[in-house]
């Protein structure tokens, strides 16, 4: 399933985006991306089995640096955690969630083995549910997010 979207009105904060310094303008992005994910990660969590709750105790947001040069940051919203914190009997410890990226896979697209699982997408539908969402918190956490910024780089040089 592809979903494209076309985006408008971004011209002006991506002037000044690349007005600030590199590493600022990373974690600008990251941390817009990172607050304009939350809707898509709660309708995520919402629709995934409830199994063992493993599956929903390892859905996150992370982000990274982007692998290409076209692109700045990646942000991922699904299976992103590996491991989790738990306590018991007062003492703290990490449980590790093994292959549970691949039980989000079954779910979302179903298996051809002999036990046949069913596809019930839910990542997906979360995407196309929230774009429209996604792109407004986008646009106004990054507005917010380059403002401070510049104020902040524009306090230094004084």
């Amino acid at each position: 399933m592809s979903l494209i979207i076309d985006v408008e009105g971004l011209d002006e904060l991506e002037k000044k985006l690349l007005t600030l310094e590199a590493e600022t303008g990373f974690k600008t992005l990251r941390s817009a991306g990172r607050q304009a994910m939350k809707p898509v990660l709660l309708d995520i969590v919402e629709g995934a089995h409830e199994d063992t709750g493993d599956l929903k105790r390892s859905l996150g947001i992370k982000t990274n640096r982007g692998k290409y040069s076209n692109r700045a940051v990646d942000i991922h919203a699904g299976v992103v955690k590996k491991s989790v914190q738990e306590v018991t009997d007062g003492k703290r410890s990490t449980r590790h969630l093994p292959r549970y990226f691949m039980k989000a896979l079954a779910q979302e697209f179903g298996t051809s083995k002999k036990r046949q699982q069913t596809a019930d997408p839910f990542i997906s539908p979360a995407l196309t549910k929230n774009h429209m969402t996604v792109l407004s918190v986008f646009k106004n956490e990054l507005k917010k997010a380059i403002d401070k910024a510049i104020l902040k780089a524009n306090k230094g040089k004084k």
